[in-house]
């Protein structure tokens, strides 16, 4: 069976008044029912004869909107659950037209994108709520562990938990984390092939087919191949290949077999956009287009395979056993130029060569047992489980020989271009060879236990702990390092649900930083395996949140305050090897506000709002104190809206907006990127039944804008994408 559109029958239209009002000050009234939902309950799914459901999380009515969380360890719908989680479906990642981890989360509030170099990877780098998550990546809920690259094309929905998440996830996740949620067979029979044509050399495709031998076996198959060079930046371009494949055997009907493998490789350029005008405070104002890299040397390749087990065990309709086994390796190499060390006078610049060859290689296993049973009048839904994990991190570099020929004259391995014209086939004469071989591998043993208890139809409350113990250690430093840290973590919440379709929340979370937590550094302000804090103890993170959440007809509306605490943190005090170890105690203390769904039957919206106010309130280096945080937006807003014109015409666009962001590690400093607005158009036409055309403008105003700044006296910023365009031909059969 195919994809089918929402019948016509379920095309009536709605009030929309009221987003947030019906949050905040409309949480006990009635909520709008659309014409075919009278006597439903808000929340529950619509099953429509004919329809198939694309998404197994979400609403079949509301393409943008969810109601449940994809991991084992949310029993509960989002609207019940005390903590913040944002979804993306598929079908909004679809209309966004981006396909990478770090175009999509360009565009989320209170997510802001972060640089790499030689002191941590360059890849997918985020901060969420003003946190460093580059190692808080989950594939299904299994950490994905070292920086790269990722892709969407086999990918159901993006789940970015809010808070620390230590009870959820384990170390780390500070200010959150993400989880990538995999296609998976659906049990019914699907094929469609998606080709994509584009400025600026886009060329796209992915294919999706999901076929069902019979009652007992099925699979799902996704490819994808793409090239691009990318708008507005000379040169650098972005080309990658990868298949995923998802089986699923039943051998009765209390028991499901998965298994499934996934691999992406990528090819690309890197690129770390223009050098910063000190003297001025802002990025040097040049051709946005300038690229300040060696053609002839720099280069990024990145690879990852993954190979997952799975079983799903309904003993009884309230005991049930999940258990997935990962065994995966990933890979990051690359030399990029980074535009360092500006002369406004001679009007140069370095490109300054950064290093890396990292291979990771991981396996891990989490097993949890699900248990629904009744105390004294009290519901349970208890989950408990344990994880453990072993991952191993080569970190190598590359060594130059000494550049030999001009325009490299009295440098050791970096040429100096033009600042105004940089000529990026400047030759390059020295080679590159791998070298050192330092490797940090952790290993992790970890229970569980949360517990959901239900006291009344008007009250819930969650508690959940974790217990980890943690261990990291080196090879091929000097000296070695080695560290063992054991944590306890809480999570805990109070639901108040005055009618079945709306909650307000109190809850309390924790977080836990281990030494040598960051697998991709070994510097101290980067979070990595300096052997001066393989003693230390873990850092603490706390967090309190008062929230309320709606699921009002086929929209999902949010809001949240809330403070996270972060004591201890470990900061360099002084330089080099004479630095010694301080402390730095950080606050950051937000608003968030979101809808996710459809206003009338016709009307689809995604949007959020974060605010939030980022502090240094107590470090070993005074002035510090009262200062901001680095690499963060304290301002952000989304809103993807999309229109059904007709059965078979949709329009929509999305507006993104940032405020400035100050450079900096451990602290933000003087130098700043200025915040933007930036703006999408989006529309699908379909030609008939199972043949249809999309097409995306993104940032169709061609604006100027930074998605980062690195941290140095000398920074550089990345240029963000520039305007572009592309046409996909959608077919399904």
């Amino acid at each position: 069976m195919g994809y089918a559109k929402r019948p016509r029958s379920l095309r009536a239209e709605t009030a929309a008044g009221g987003v947030l009002a019906g949050v905040l000050g409309l949480a006990c009234a009635a909520p709008p029912a659309w014409a075919d939902d009278v006597g439903q309950t808000p929340g529950d799914t619509i099953v429509v004869t004919g329809q198939r459901q694309t998404n197994p999380y979400g609403d079949p009515d509301a393409p943008y909107k969810v109601d449940r969380s994809a991991s084992s360890l949310f029993t509960e719908p989002l609207l019940d659950t005390p903590k913040s989680v944002t979804v993306l479906s598929d079908s909004l990642i679809q209309d966004l037209g981006v396909s990478s981890f770090r175009d999509i989360f360009r565009a989320q509030p209170g997510v802001t994108l972060g640089t790499g170099e030689g002191g941590n990877a360059f890849g997918d780098r985020v901060f969420i709520r003003g946190f460093d998550a580059r190692n808080d990546v989950y594939i299904d809920g299994v950490r994905d562990p070292g920086v790269g690259t990722r892709e969407t094309f086999a990918t159901q929905q993006i789940e970015i938990l809010r808070g620390p998440s230590s009870t959820f996830g384990g170390r780390g996740t500070t200010g959150g984390a993400v989880s990538l949620v995999s296609k998976q067979p659906s049990g019914e029979d699907h094929n469609d092939l998606d080709v994509t044509v584009g400025t600026d050399n886009l060329y796209r495709a992915t294919i999706d087919v999901d076929h069902a031998f019979g009652e007992k076996f099925a699979v799902r198959v996704n490819a994808m191949y793409h090239e691009q060079q990318t708008p507005g930046r000379d040169e650098v371009y972005s080309n990658r290949w990868g298949a995923a494949l998802a089986a699923v055997y039943h051998p009765t009907p209390d028991i499901d077999l998965g298994v499934d493998y996934f691999h992406l490789s990528t090819d690309a350029l890197p690129d770390w956009g223009v050098p910063y005008d000190v003297a001025h405070n802002r990025p040097f104002q040049v051709d946005r287009e300038n690229y300040y890299g060696i053609l002839s040397r720099d280069f990024n390749d990145t690879f990852s395979d993954v190979y997952t087990a799975k079983i799903d065990w309904r003993f009884n309709e309230n005991l049930r056993l999940h258990s997935i086994a990962r065994y995966g390796q990933s890979g990051n190499a690359y030399t990029a130029s980074a535009p360092e060390q500006p002369d406004a006078t001679l009007r140069t610049v370095r490109a300054n060569a950064k290093r890396r060859d990292a291979v990771t290689e991981y396996w891990a296993n989490q097993t949890n047992l699900t248990a629904e049973f009744e105390t004294f009048g009290v519901a349970h839904t208890m989950v408990g489980g344990f994880e453990v994990s072993h991952e191993e991190t080569l970190n190598r570099t590359r060594a130059f020989t000494e550049c030999a020929v001009l325009p490299c004259t009295g440098l050791t391995s970096n040429p100096v271009l033009d600042l105004d014209h940089p000529d990026a086939h400047t030759p390059w004469p020295a080679s590159s060879d791998v070298t050192g071989r330092p490797v940090i591998t952790t290993d992790t043993v970890a229970g569980y236990l949360l517990d959901t208890l239900h006291f009344s139809p008007h009250w819930q409350a969650f508690a959940g702990v974790r217990y980890d113990d943690y261990e990291a250690r080196t090879e091929g430093l000097s000296p070695d390092r080695d560290t063992q840290s054991t944590f306890w973590n809480w999570h805990g919440g109070v639901v108040f649900k005055p009618v079945d379709y709306t909650s307000f929340y109190l809850s309390y979370g924790s977080s836990s930083n281990p030494p040598c937590e960051q697998l991709d550094a070994f510097a101290i302000d980067y979070g990595g395996c300096d052997v001066r804090v393989v003693e230390l103890d873990p850092v603490r993170n706390t967090s309190w949140e008062l929230g309320a959440k709606a699921n009002i007809s086929h929209l999902n509306l949010t809001a949240a305050v809330f403070s996270i605490s972060r004591d201890g943190a470990p900061i360099a005090v002084g330089s080099g090897s004479t630095a010694v170890i301080g402390v730095q105690d950080q606050e950051v203390v937000g608003l968030e506000l979101g809808a996710s769904g459809n206003i009338t039957q016709r009307w689809s919206i995604f949007s959020g709002v974060s605010l939030l106010d980022t502090k240094i309130t107590d470090s070993s280096i005074p002035s510090q104190i009262g200062a901001r945080l680095p690499n963060v937006s304290e301002e952000s807003f989304t809103l993807t809206t999309r229109y059904e014109i007709t059965d078979r015409f949709s329009f929509g666009g999305s507006a993104v907006y940032n405020s400035q962001k100050f450079g900096g590690t451990t602290v933000a400093g003087a130098t700043r990127v200025p915040g933007y607005w930036r703006y999408d158009l989006f529309g699908e036409f379909e030609i008939r039944d199972g043949l249809s055309l999309h097409f995306n403008a993104l940032n169709v105003t061609d604006e100027l804008y930074y998605d980062a700044l690195y941290r140095s006296a000398t920074p550089f910023t990345y240029v963000a994408p520039g305007r572009s365009a592309s046409i996909t031909l959608d077919v399904e059969f």
